[in-house]
């Protein structure tokens, strides 16, 4: 049970970003071109988020799981996992945000 409820819950951290920043994503979409700087800065963030959400599926993966299975994970490698994962989606989402309002002055 808990570990459904943890895959429902990185499901919805895996939405959250379209929910939160469609217009962003809308925009992105439309003037869409193939510059460094560009993707970069554009859709940096949104990658950061990516593999933050990434980074929480062997976590939920390995919940309950005992030492004889091949899903098993340590406690120490889990909470990197963990950490790692919290750590990259904070920071995509607060460069989400950073972007959407700078794309917003133009």
């Amino acid at each position: 049970m808990r570990r459904l409820g943890a895959a429902a819950s990185v499901a919805l951290v895996a939405a959250a970003p379209y929910v939160i920043f469609r217009s962003t994503f809308e925009d992105a979409a439309t003037d869409f071109r193939w510059e460094l700087v560009y993707l970069i800065s554009g859709w940096g963030p949104f990658v950061l988020m990516g593999i933050g959400v990434l980074w929480f599926v062997p976590v939920v993966l390995s919940m309950h799981r005992t030492g004889y299975s091949r899903l098993y994970l340590r406690p120490v490698t889990r909470h990197a996992c963990e950490a790692w994962g919290l750590v990259t989606y904070t920071l995509g989402f607060m460069l989400a945000i950073q972007t959407s309002q700078i794309a917003g002055l133009f």
